[in-house]
């Protein structure tokens, strides 16, 4: 059994002028994340919720302990897929993750979880998910969709995502087609920086982000572009 690492996440909604200056002090101190292409990349996640609406109303009700289902691939291509389980204790948190063939992914769009109860899925996140889908029925609620400009830090583990062009699909719930449909969520020259870290953050880098103009707040791509798919739908 993998041990769990607890990792801590903090998130600020920032405007286009505290990007540019905040990645600027970002790039002396920090690397790019080495698999981006240009310094970034497409992130393209299929959320799955069950027929209670459980990891929805967990979320907006600030449950302390939740998790949620997704199915992440990059730059909409099918070589790299990965089944992920988010999951949320208190004020820390962790993820599960899987690859997926094209093939099974396709299973689990089209509703067929059978191949995640084989034996060599337990204790991953997807013998969870059989288990999830099992007890409360799984199906897809929402793609979410943006641009991600990542930075890391060896020391504390540390890793900084800009995250902008922040869209929902309101046509569908297949990552790869090419036909699909995506509204923006954010106001155009707004972003989500996301922080996550192991156990500190390194002074140079605290001294840079307690000088940014923007509050810490709970931001969720998946509640808000929910929200969007549901005001439409």
């Amino acid at each position: 059994m993998n041990e769990i690492k607890y990792r801590h996440e903090i998130k600020y909604r920032i405007n286009g002028g505290t990007y540019h200056i905040l990645r600027q002090r970002l790039r002396a101190i920090m690397q790019p994340d080495s698999h981006t292409s240009g310094g970034m990349y497409r992130v393209t996640s299929l959320y799955f919720d069950d027929i209670y609406g459980t990891a929805y109303k967990d979320k907006v009700n600030g449950a302390l302990n939740r998790k949620k289902y997704r199915i992440r691939a990059y730059d909409l291509s099918p070589d790299v897929i990965h089944l992920e389980e988010k999951i949320k204790n208190d004020n820390v948190g962790y993820k599960k993750s899987i690859p997926l063939t094209e093939a099974q992914y396709r299973s689990l769009l089209d509703g067929d979880f059978s191949f995640l109860a084989d034996e060599k899925y337990a204790d991953t996140s997807g013998g969870d998910m059989f288990a999830s889908h099992s007890a409360a029925h799984l199906s897809p609620a929402v793609i979410v969709d943006y641009i991600r400009e990542p930075y890391v830090c060896r020391a504390g583990n540390v890793r900084i995502t800009f995250d902008m062009k922040i869209s929902a699909c309101v046509s569908g719930f297949d990552i790869f087609d090419r036909g699909n449909v995506y509204e923006s969520v954010m106001q155009d020259n707004d972003l989500v920086l996301e922080v996550k870290y192991d156990s500190y953050i390194p002074e140079y880098i605290m001294q840079v982000l307690t000088g940014i103009s923007a509050a810490q707040e709970s931001v969720s791509k998946y509640i808000i572009c929910s929200d969007r798919l549901h005001a439409i739908y």
